[in-house]
């Protein structure tokens, strides 16, 4: 089963990535990318932002690729964009299950799926388990009702599954699959070496109210081995040639204890 990942075309928020000069590598389709290809599967990432192609060009590359799946990113800002590459998606290719994942669709569920008919299926939350338990639906081994954490059409209907559980041990999600992404395009106010990004934890206990990320990762830290994240570091400088490094987390600094861990073991 061949699965590509995409970073929609950004149009509607240009002047503000304009302002920051910034190309951020997108962890979480990284992520998704590294558990597929762990499990045997064809896996394609298009940073179409990155790499600044339109939603035309996109829709050309699609049909030459004719996926079983395509998968789309969404964030609230970037919204319209991700619809507008689900919608490119299906007229190009008609027969392609078209999923969506990200913060915007995990909060507004229902409204995404009634907005944009072109989708297919929502993934709700954290998606490196549940992207496994859909293909694994789509390829006949699974009933679509025991697949946690989507939401899809039947019959005319939308159904939403029961919430996924968080994953408990972040250790074993492998690394993400940047070997897929074009890394050279990833750069910070116009610095000319690499940057690369990097979630140690996940989960915030705390509640504040700008913040959406303690409702999409939960409110329980959930934090790697100091071990298992410098092995990545590792990877990104000498693999990957990164030069700069920028750490995601919700709250790194919450356990100081564990944060010393890390930068010992980077002295070490």
């Amino acid at each position: 089963m061949k699965v590509v990942l995409i970073n929609p075309p950004i149009t509607t928020n240009l002047e503000t990535a304009s302002i920051l000069g910034l190309k951020a590598p997108p962890l979480g389709l990284a992520y998704i990318a590294g558990v597929l290809e762990k499990e045997g599967y064809d896996v394609k990432i298009i940073d179409a932002s990155a790499l600044d192609i339109s939603n035309e060009k996109l829709g050309l590359i699609l049909k030459k690729e004719s996926p079983d799946v395509i998968g789309v990113t969404s964030t609230t800002p970037t919204i319209y964009d991700a619809m507008k590459t689900i919608v490119t998606a299906k007229k190009y290719c008609p027969d392609s299950i078209t999923v969506m994942g990200g913060y915007h669709i995990t909060f507004l569920p229902e409204e995404t799926m009634m907005e944009c008919p072109e989708l297919d299926i929502g993934v709700i939350g954290e998606g490196e388990a549940t992207i496994i338990d859909l293909l694994k639906y789509l390829e006949g081994r699974k009933s679509i009702s025991e697949v946690d954490g989507i939401i899809y059409r039947k019959e005319g209907k939308i159904i939403k599954n029961k919430p996924r559980k968080l994953i408990e041990n972040l250790d074993e999600i492998p690394f993400p699959a940047r070997h897929l992404l074009p890394l050279d395009r990833y750069t910070i106010l116009g610095e000319r070496h690499r940057l690369g990004n990097v979630m140690t934890s996940r989960g915030c206990p705390f509640r504040c109210i700008f913040c959406s990320s303690s409702l999409f990762y939960g409110r329980r830290f959930r934090a790697r081995s100091p071990k298992n994240v410098v092995d990545e570091i590792e990877e990104l400088v000498y693999k990957y040639n990164i030069k700069s490094i920028e750490i995601v987390d919700d709250t790194f600094t919450i356990n100081i204890k564990r944060a010393w861990e890390i930068a010992k073991e980077i002295i070490n």
